[in-house]
């Protein structure tokens, strides 16, 4: 079974894909860290440009369908192929730290950021056919628990706004979506009761 764990950032992806891959005798699945892109100096995804963020996440949604692609048996991502569209599509319209009341949709971008949103978007379309296809059942991990003290490449809003809009996504896919809540244990309970989902004796 191909599952996806989708989610925004710090929602416990990886904490649940790491056990239930002991649960379930899947193989866990990621994409590698978002930085460094090629032609600059090394450098973080939150100092990288708007165009340097594009590439960034063409290099990882690619790494991730190739990943996938390799194991058609079974996989758990930790993630999905969707992630980088979400991540680039709320940082270009409300930047990393939106206030409160901010919508993808409110606020006026530059010329610039509507090129390179317009760009993302193509993308997103890959991505949304990717996904369509390759997974057979997607996982909701929604956001319960706040972000470590002092780390907070994100604010509480973006992973809100991130949520909104990743579930929007996968409801329109046509795939099995399942949400699952609570603390870690319950959470993977909730996954191991899911139909078609393996369990290790």
């Amino acid at each position: 079974m191909r599952i996806a764990f989708v989610g925004a950032y710090g929602n416990g992806k990886t904490t649940l894909t790491t056990e239930l891959s002991h649960r379930t005798g899947l193989e866990r699945v990621h994409g590698s860290a978002m930085r460094d892109p090629a032609g600059t100096t090394p450098k973080s995804l939150e100092e990288s440009s708007e165009t340097e963020l594009v590439q960034l996440a063409v290099r990882r949604y690619t790494e991730r369908a190739v990943d996938e692609a390799a194991r058609p048996k079974g996989f758990l991502s930790d993630g999905s192929v969707l992630h980088e569209w979400v991540y680039s599509k709320v940082r270009l319209a409300v930047g990393r730290y939106p206030d409160a009341g901010d919508t993808l949709a409110a606020g006026a971008r530059s010329p610039r950021t509507q090129v390179v949103e317009e760009v993302v978007d193509q993308l997103g379309l890959l991505a949304k056919e990717q996904a369509r296809t390759g997974y057979d059942l997607i996982v909701f991990v929604p956001n319960e628990f706040p972000l470590p003290e002092g780390h907070d490449p994100i604010s509480a809003h973006f992973r809100v706004l991130s949520d909104e809009l990743m579930l929007d996504i996968v409801n329109s896919l046509g795939v099995p979506v399942h949400t699952v809540t609570g603390t870690v244990q319950e959470r993977i309970e909730q996954v191991l009761q899911i139909e078609g989902v393996p369990q290790l004796a």
